[in-house]
């Protein structure tokens, strides 16, 4: 039997149908795999308490605080100096 050219494409089509399935199952098998190992992590995590967040929140604003002023006091003298207005 020999076969013809619509029929090789339609195998064709087939196999790269088939390949997508796979490529798409391996991909949801990663995915899934990841997650799991995600949630896993994260049950080993040592969680701060509410003091140490609240106290490394408090650090973090005072600093950009500071920054603010440096920043905008630097920006003043250099005004000053080079009399930008």
């Amino acid at each position: 039997m020999k076969s013809t050219p619509d029929g090789d494409k339609h195998k064709e089509k087939e196999k790269l149908a088939e390949q997508r399935s796979a490529d798409a199952q391996r991909r949801w098998k990663n995915a899934q795999a990841g997650i799991r190992s995600i949630a896993s992590e994260m049950k080993r995590v040592t969680w701060p308490s509410r003091e140490e967040w609240v106290s490394a929140t408090m650090l973090t604003v005072a600093l950009v605080v500071i920054v603010a002023l440096w920043t905008s006091l630097m920006s003043f003298i250099a005004g000053k100096i080079f009399g930008a207005q």
